[in-house]
């Protein structure tokens, strides 16, 4: 069995995030700042990155249907922190992910084949608590976990169709209407991973982290029967900037 493209793209992305952050190491040593110092505890930051969207559906009986396993979108927000102690702390973040996905509908009519295919660009609020695990002095590693909420504020949908009436193909470039009955709009689950971090002029911290968003809740609402499931699990690679208080 081959590596998954996300444990590949996780080992690439956290080594990239250290060599990033050497320099980072080398000034914090220059000037012999210590990190998060006892009487700091709190911190207040902004977040942005990239993220890669893996809509989850069962295909059996969706021969037609093509979904692209990785969508990409952005994200940014804000992040507030706790720490007790140097080597435990508490994580509250409000962030907008775009939780994209790409399909394409191909289907045989009179042997000609058609592809119609369409990006929909949704976005989310997402609000993850975590406990993180640190280790180190200058140069923090960070392992975290736990769970977050999220709400479904946009959708919008373009893509190609086709008419057979006059044979013609035809673009669209439209916001999808949510619809109370059909679209499940709350989404909760859970999130971990791993990010590294540095001190630089007492009070200000610059990190990187990669961070997966797990959905355990279906996009949609039984408003049919014979329903196919439809999840969201996000890969995020982030970097940000805090402030101790």
């Amino acid at each position: 069995m081959g590596k998954s493209p996300f444990s590949s793209l996780f080992i690439r992305s956290f080594l990239g995030l250290i060599l990033s952050l050497s320099p980072l190491c080398l000034m914090a040593q220059e000037e012999n700042v210590d990190v998060a110092p006892k009487s700091k505890h709190w911190k207040v930051g902004i977040l942005a990155g990239y993220d890669q969207n893996y809509h989850i559906v069962d295909m059996n009986y969706m021969s037609d249907i093509k979904y692209d396993k990785y969508t990409t979108g952005m994200t940014y927000g804000l992040q507030f922190g706790y720490s007790p102690v140097k080597w435990f702390s508490l994580r509250l973040d409000a962030v907008m992910v775009q939780k994209n996905y790409h399909v394409d509908h191909v289907f045989q009519y009179y042997n000609l084949f058609y592809s119609l295919p369409s990006t929909t660009t949704n976005q989310y609020i997402n609000v993850p608590l975590v406990a993180m695990l640190n280790v180190g002095r200058l140069v923090k590693l960070h392992l975290f976990g736990g769970g977050y909420g999220g709400y479904w504020l946009k959708s919008h949908r373009k893509g190609t169709t086709y008419s057979f009436s006059n044979e013609r193909y035809y673009d669209y470039d439209v916001d999808v209407v949510f619809s109370d009955k059909r679209d499940n709009r709350l989404e909760y689950g859970f999130t971990w991973g791993a990010g590294v971090s540095s001190t630089i002029k007492d009070r200000l911290e610059l990190g990187a982290e990669v961070r997966w968003y797990y959905s355990v809740t279906d996009i949609q609402k039984p408003y049919m029967t014979n329903l196919n499931p439809r999840y969201n699990t996000t890969f995020v690679i982030q970097g940000g900037i805090a402030f101790w208080l």
